[in-house]
């Protein structure tokens, strides 16, 4: 019992002073990030780019730092008002909480530049192969074609049908929404560093990375598939093994192409389909894998 005291306090203080000097970094990159959210714009322009500019649109408004993007396209989708190939490229690019967290590392800058240059590409590919090859002559209604009230009131019900991202907080002040997702998530950190450290005070790094798999190639799906995971949590914990230097870059691509925040969520939910869903899902999974497999590859001749 004094041994696991003796080892809890060396792998706490070890986690706070790993981690506190994110907290002022995450707090910053909250308050952009809320800015742009709550910033007055006009919906319209999204979805007619959506629908204009297909996939590669998608591919761009995913990595922006808002999970709210994989709900929208889900339920577009569902309307009929994009295609497949449109709402697959906005998944597989969105990285939920990826992005802040990566950001506080100041050494992980480099290889988050790098995700998000190969999450664009990986994205706007999947979404265009989708439309033009394994789900072709898509039929969708051009928002030329709705009746403007009636449409919109049946799209704000469905919206308001949708559970709201647990990790925003739009009903209180900027202020105060940024301070508890910025505590959130570093709760989130520290915990999973805390596990971390324990595990290495216990086991050992060398048993450690025997567990998690370091250096194989089943590492990529594994983490594909934890990134199926509708939650912030996965990409913490992600995030957090590919930091300490336990899951490989490769493996964390695959990882975050999979998590579509609480995008797949209500595509389930709603889907009247469930076939369409399992073949949405199979296609991000294949996709993701074999982008990570192929990262993996290229690792072995040029580190990233």
């Amino acid at each position: 019992m004094e041994l696991f005291i003796h080892m809890f306090e060396h792998a706490f203080e070890h986690s706070i002073e790993d981690t506190w000097t994110m907290i002022p970094i995450l707090f910053l990159a909250y308050c952009l990030i809320e800015y742009f959210e709550r910033k007055p714009s006009k919906d319209d322009g999204l979805f007619w780019n959506l629908q204009k500019f297909g996939p590669i649109f998608g591919a761009a408004l995913g990595l922006l730092p808002q999970c709210g993007f994989s709900v929208l396209a889900a339920m577009l989708y569902l309307q009929k008002n994009i295609t497949l190939g449109t709402m697959i490229a906005v998944f597989i690019a969105t990285s939920d909480e990826a992005i802040p967290i990566l950001i506080s590392e100041p050494q992980l800058i480099p290889s988050l530049m790098v995700l998000l240059v190969l999450k664009f590409i990986l994205a706007a590919a999947a979404g265009y192969l989708t439309d033009k090859v394994l789900v072709r002559h898509q039929h969708v209604i051009s928002f030329n074609d709705l009746p403007e009230d009636e449409e919109e009131e049946d799209f704000e019900e469905d919206q308001n049908d949708v559970s709201s991202c647990p990790c925003c907080y739009p009903q209180y002040p900027m202020w105060l929404s940024v301070t508890i997702r910025t505590l959130k998530i570093y709760f989130f950190i520290f915990i999973t560093t805390l596990v971390l450290n324990l595990l290495i005070e216990g086991i050992g790094e060398e048993n450690l990375s025997a567990i998690l798999l370091h250096g194989s190639w089943l590492q990529i799906p594994l983490a594909a598939l934890f990134g199926f995971i509708p939650n912030c949590a996965a990409t913490v914990v992600l995030c957090q093994l590919f930091a300490s230097g336990s899951l490989s870059f490769a493996a964390l691509f695959a990882g975050l192409c999979t998590n579509a925040g609480l995008g797949l969520l209500v595509f389930f939910q709603y889907s009247p389909n469930k076939k369409i869903f399992f073949k949405t899902i199979a296609i991000i999974f294949m996709v993701s894998i074999a982008a990570g497999a192929l990262i993996g590859l290229i690792q072995t001749m040029l580190p990233l």
